[in-house]
């Protein structure tokens, strides 16, 4: 058995929000499933890595590739999770929060000083690239033959991703998108505006709010793009000042969300700089 570092990360997730729910029982609907499928995939975690460069395909790819997946997965689960310790949101805090840190709330305030078509069209697009910075910089790495650096980066966006969505239980924030009144006008007709609404509407966890795992990612994609490849980091680089912009701008989530989430992605990106 060979665990590597972002093993480690996602059992050690699924052991802790096991404990939680444990904790926390009677706050979570049908426990005991979540449970169970925590104790098999923490063993389906433990098969994977009894495979070798004698075991045949595709149980090696999935070996290196299962962690990227438990994005997606986690996620999807923790709306079921976001009420267990408390049973309300914190949106009034983080609000007071907002107004404090910036004399208002951008979250409301972007897309009325900017009514562009066009910026607002670049960001949409930009927030929902999400979707390719998550694997972009991993796949690079991976298919020329960098396994090492891949490992590491794959460990660092799980861990930053993980301790995002470990806030959310203690501070459930439901984020502007709830609250207020969606984008209206001529902005609300744009091709990227219309399917990043859709995509949202269709997979997001309420409560998931603060910090901003989006931005959190991206910025620890960004900052392991330029430790390993300039060219990676070049290509990331607009995306991901797009998506955290666009966050606040399509008011998907408070300013304070996306300033702590590339806090986090920043105090993670030197953890492992560390350990590493």
């Amino acid at each position: 058995m060979n665990l590597l570092p972002y093993d480690w990360v996602a059992i050690g997730y699924l052991t802790l929000t096991g404990v939680l729910i444990l904790i926390f029982h009677k706050n979570v609907a049908r426990w005991y499933f979540h449970l169970i499928a925590r104790v098999l995939c923490i063993i389906g975690i433990v098969l994977l890595t009894l495979t070798d460069a004698s075991t045949p395909f595709p149980l090696p790819f999935l070996r290196d590739w299962y962690p990227l997946s438990t994005i997606a997965l986690f996620y999807l689960e923790i709306k079921k999770l976001t009420q267990m310790v408390f049973q309300h949101y914190f949106d009034e805090t983080v609000i007071r929060w907002e107004k404090r840190v910036f004399k208002g709330m951008p979250s409301l305030e972007l897309s009325d000083r900017f009514p562009s078509v066009i910026l607002s069209e670049t960001l949409h697009l930009c927030y929902f690239s999400y979707y390719v910075i998550a694997v972009f910089l991993a796949a690079w790495l991976y298919f020329s033959g960098r396994i090492g650096p891949f490992q590491e980066t794959v460990f660092a966006e799980t861990l930053t991703f993980n301790l995002s969505l470990l806030f959310y239980p203690f501070l459930p924030v439901t984020g502007p998108r709830y609250l207020f009144e969606k984008i209206q006008g001529k902005l609300s007709r744009g091709f990227f505006f219309r399917l990043t609404h859709l995509v949202v509407s269709s997979g997001s966890s309420k409560g998931t709010a603060f910090p901003s795992s989006h931005v959190s990612l991206s910025v620890i994609v960004l900052l392991y793009a330029l430790r390993y490849d300039s060219t990676a980091f070049l290509i990331l680089l607009p995306m991901c000042i797009g998506l955290t912009v666009g966050t606040v701008y399509g008011r998907f989530h408070y300013a304070i969300d996306a300033l702590v989430g590339a806090v986090l992605g920043g105090i993670v990106f030197g953890i492992t700089m560390a350990i590493f």
